[in-house]
């Protein structure tokens, strides 16, 4: 008689998987006009943002450049908090080593997309986890992309029948306010041209994994 149990079964295993996390921001009815105003004012008195905007991130606006530690403003500390949560969360589905490492965050800044803005494909080095937070946008705003960073895949491809997004070579993440999404440091993305007449607002922010002190 054969054992059942000692039988290999046919199948798939899943391996190098990419994983995203998305979230809601609990809060985010009460914060959203806060929110949206803390950046807008902020884009107003920010000159010299302003004007490094002009030249590296044409008909758009970024905090990069002159407000890159916002996680250390007094006025976003509960968001700051949600952030922290999901950067955890991230790391713990990853079964990454949260014993003895835990994610740090270590920038975090705002963008304003008017209308024909975009963002270039792109990835962020020197962190581990990466995220976007929708502050404002709408049905008609651009979704976020993402490419599969496998290289050698790019080689003689098979027909995909498009009928899931884990088997393309881009995927898309559409944006809602009051969502977070996180994903991997090193995966390539991009925002296609803004071709709605609403300024989409995000904020991005970056987790590195560091050591916890030593009790």
């Amino acid at each position: 008689m054969s054992d059942n149990n000692n039988q290999k079964r046919d199948g798939l295993r899943v391996l190098f998987p990419t994983l995203i996390y998305e979230a809601r921001y609990p809060e985010f009815s009460a914060m959203e006009e806060k929110l949206v105003s803390f950046v807008e004012q902020m884009r107003d008195q920010d000159v010299e943002g302003k004007r490094i905007s002009a030249e590296q991130y044409p008909s758009g606006y970024t905090s990069y450049f002159t407000h890159n530690a916002l996680y250390k403003d007094p006025e976003l500390l509960d968001l700051v908090k949600f952030m922290h949560l999901a950067a955890d969360n991230f790391a713990k589905d990853h079964h990454w080593d949260t014993s003895n490492y835990q994610p740090a965050i270590n920038s975090m800044f705002a963008n304003i997309n008017p209308k024909y803005s975009f963002h270039p494909e792109h990835l962020h080095p020197y962190s581990h986890i990466s995220g976007v937070f929708y502050v404002k946008c709408d049905a008609s705003s651009p979704a976020i992309g993402f490419k599969d960073p496998r290289a050698a895949r790019w080689m003689m491809p098979p027909a995909a029948d498009g009928m899931r997004p884990e088997n393309a070579f881009h995927a898309k993440l559409a944006p809602e306010a009051g969502k977070v999404f996180l994903f991997p440091s090193w995966l390539e993305h991009s925002v296609a041209q803004n071709l709605s007449d609403r300024e989409r607002i995000s904020m991005s922010f970056n987790f590195e994994m560091q050591q916890k002190p030593q009790s």
